[in-house]
């Protein structure tokens, strides 16, 4: 599911942040991509509406491998 999961998030970067940075897992959201926090929210409630799942406020989210294990969890 990796790969899929990169690209999904990639699309939604470029479709709802006009963020077109190619990403691996290692890709840190804040650092590499320059996202602020209502930014990383925004991604993660439209990964949560696409995907039909719940990231949890207490999951650990800072690069596209931690948020392919969050979804994964829920």
């Amino acid at each position: 599911m990796q790969q899929p999961f990169v690209i999904s998030i990639q699309r939604l970067l470029k479709k709802k942040l006009n963020i077109s940075t190619p990403l691996t897992p290692q890709t840190d959201l804040k650092k590499d991509l320059d996202l602020v926090d209502w930014e990383m929210l925004y991604l993660l409630n439209a990964i949560e509406k696409k995907l039909h799942v719940s990231i949890s406020d207490s999951d650990q989210i800072g690069n596209i491998e931690q948020l392919l294990a969050a979804v994964k969890k829920n």
